[in-house]
């Protein structure tokens, strides 16, 4: 995508994805699985009949348990087969483009100034090494009231100490950007429709997967008003 298209559809996902932490502040997510289940919901409606410049999107979405606004106080006790509790894709097929990638994200509960248990950070680290030994495109996802902020997950496994908040994050907006303009992403994981998205969720384990589909928009119809039509040309 152009950039200022990749830009105007991470403004788009980012303002999805801080409806679904208005939702955990509003009582509505108790854990890590909903938030996921929660946030493709909310980008599939978000991009509903969205348009960037040349490109129309639509979002497929495979879940357990889809929901928009559910209070679940049940929590899936299996670990994910390669940590992720996520995976996003990205399918974009124009005349100009033709790209499909992915990534993993690990979703976790954490307000700013806290710090996980000892078991929580040993179990995010196995996560981690999950999902870096598939691809190194794993991102953890610190989900809070306020907002999401972004950590590779190659920097929690390069972390000596357990505060997550004192490793470098940066805006998910930003992380939006980049996956739309092609500078993140692992070409091994795609999807191309809701079938394959599902298989991909399950070979994966994930909780949650959802795939971002743009294709040419329409152009716009041209109407003639014959009342500016010169008499003298016809």
């Amino acid at each position: 995508m152009k950039r200022e298209e990749a830009e105007a559809f991470a403004r788009k996902l980012a303002g999805a994805t801080m409806r679904a932490c208005h939702d955990y502040r509003d009582g509505d997510l108790i854990h890590e699985e909903p938030f996921s289940d929660q946030l493709c919901g909310r980008l599939k409606e978000t991009l509903h009949d969205f348009q960037t410049g040349s490109i129309a999107w639509q979002v497929d979405a495979a879940s357990g348990r889809g929901r928009l606004s559910a209070r679940s106080l049940t929590k899936t006790k299996e670990e994910p087969v390669f940590g992720a509790d996520i995976v996003m894709t990205i399918d974009i097929e124009t005349p100009a483009e033709s790209v499909r990638k992915g990534f993993l994200a690990q979703a976790k509960r954490l307000e700013p100034g806290k710090l996980l248990s000892n078991q929580e950070h040993r179990r995010l680290l196995d996560q981690c090494e999950k999902m870096v030994s598939f691809t190194p495109c794993s991102m953890v996802f610190l989900y809070h009231q306020a907002s999401v902020k972004v950590i590779p997950a190659t920097a929690v496994l390069g972390s000596r100490h357990m505060n997550l908040w004192g490793i470098e994050t940066y805006s998910i907006e930003i992380l939006y950007v980049d996956f739309g303009i092609c500078w993140f992403g692992d070409t091994r994981i795609q999807a191309t429709d809701p079938a394959s998205l599902e298989g991909l969720r399950a070979m994966l384990g994930t909780q949650a997967a959802v795939r971002l589909a743009g294709r040419p928009a329409p152009e716009a119809a041209f109407e003639f008003d014959e009342d500016l039509i010169d008499p003298d040309l016809l």
